[in-house]
């Protein structure tokens, strides 16, 4: 080999996550954004339909919960199967894949005959939601430098809230009180801007330079690699607290998206249509949060971040559903006016900015673990905490007519409180270059 040729070869042993010019940088973060959004719409219309979809087929609101169990247990199996298959054939491909899987599971619920067809799909879409995470969360941080990768995924994370919201905007438009089937035009209508995304990703995406680099040692390391690579002695305490840090994050988190629409419908007795928009502004509350959450964690450190991050949304969370018991009804039913929408609305973009949180799962997931393993790590850790949220909304209709909606609702806050002292378990990343070395 000449002298260029071993350089050449020196210098891709050896990218780092500054190698991708800055515009293409902020075209693939971009690329990413878009596909997180349309992920958050797919994954999240299905709680303002809930109570509909329980007409429809004559089920009680324990038989829709559990597709709801389905989508996240699939999104646990997606995240670290496609995390696994993201650091064997790269980013980029396993984007487009995720996408395509989790906008096809969404179109497909609104052709759904049964429960049970339903849950198929909605298992679908949990593997594409679980996928798209873990190679946009590796993909983002092998391109971004130490000094604003917290920022970056922090802005890539505000595509979470941002669908969240367009997923109330399509409800609030689409869904049609005199109509109980209208949830079927919402999931079909939901599921387009996925193919739109993809063929962006398609054209204008770029792979990250650091696994390009890194193939070699995966080619040549081929034998030693599977899936639990990241229980071994070296991994196994990293990826075992870092897995339950996330299942308390999101075990509390679920209990808030899936059942808010249906507790504004059930205490307060807002129609279907009207409860989307107390959750715009949870939306836009969460858009901030995400924003000042990648600043805390730049200025004062992953952990620090999280640990404020969840004690907020812990005492955010009584506040909102007590506040919300205190408003007076009328006639049995919340007024439908500017006064009481403020109120709620104010409430609910306070809950919503303390889910910042989730902007540190990926900037401090990628930097705990080397570029072999990190999407499939980062994937398991962040979407099995899913898989573990299961057992708290299976929990919530069982314990309603016990304790009432209300208190069911606030054990979320004993999630939170745990997981703000677990965190300081794990190592502080702040700073860290990511590599193509192992």
């Amino acid at each position: 080999m000449n002298s260029t040729g071993a350089v050449e070869t020196t210098r891709a042993a050896h990218a780092t996550s500054t190698d991708m010019p800055r515009l293409q940088r902020y075209v693939t973060l971009s690329g990413s954004w878009g596909a997180w959004l349309f992920d958050a719409l797919d994954a999240t219309v299905f709680g303002f339909v809930i109570l509909a979809i329980s007409h429809t087929f004559s089920a009680t609101l324990a038989d829709v919960v559990s597709t709801v169990a389905w989508f996240l247990l699939a999104t646990g199996i997606g995240g670290f199967f496609l995390g696994n298959i993201s650091d064997k054939i790269g980013r980029k491909r396993t984007l487009l894949i995720s996408v395509l899987t989790y906008g096809t599971g969404t179109l497909l619920c609104g052709f759904a005959h049964s429960i049970a067809e339903l849950n198929v799909y909605r298992f679908a879409v949990g593997i594409g939601v679980g996928g798209l995470w873990s190679a946009a969360v590796a993909l983002v941080s092998e391109i971004w430098p130490p000094s604003g990768r917290a920022k970056a995924i922090a802005v890539m994370q505000t595509g979470w809230s941002g669908g969240s919201l367009l997923a109330a905007i399509f409800a609030w438009t689409l869904l049609d009180a005199s109509n109980p089937d209208s949830w079927r035009r919402l999931f079909m209508l939901s599921a387009v801007p996925a193919y739109c995304v993809a063929v962006y990703i398609f054209f204008f995406v770029k792979e990250s330079p650091v696994w390009l680099a890194n193939r070699e040692f995966l080619k040549n390391h081929a034998s030693k690699r599977n899936l639990l690579q990241i229980f071994q002695p070296q991994y196994r305490r990293t990826t075992l607290l870092a897995l339950t840090i996330s299942i308390l994050g999101m075990y509390g988190y679920w209990i808030i998206t899936t059942f808010t629409p249906t507790y504004l419908q059930f205490v307060l007795h807002v129609r279907i249509d009207q409860a989307p928009v107390f959750l715009v502004w949870t939306g836009i509350g969460a858009t901030l949060g995400y924003l000042a959450y990648g600043s805390l964690a730049e200025r004062f450190g992953r952990r620090a971040a999280f640990a404020g991050f969840f004690i907020g949304i812990a005492i955010a969370v009584p506040v909102f559903a007590y506040g919300a018991t205190m408003i007076p009804l009328t006639n049995g039913k919340l007024e439908f006016n500017a006064h009481n929408i403020v109120i709620i609305g104010a409430l609910s973009a306070l809950l919503g900015f303390f889910t910042g949180y989730f902007s540190g799962f990926g900037a401090w997931y990628a930097e705990l673990f080397p570029t072999s393993i990190r999407s499939t790590a980062a994937g398991f850790c962040f979407n099995f905490g899913r898989v573990g949220a299961i057992a708290g909304i299976k929990l919530v209709p069982a314990l309603i007519p016990l304790i009432g909606f209300t208190t069911t609702y606030c054990i979320a806050s004993i999630a939170y409180v745990t997981a703000a002292i677990l965190v300081f378990t794990l190592r502080e990343t702040q700073g860290v270059q990511l590599t193509s070395g192992n």
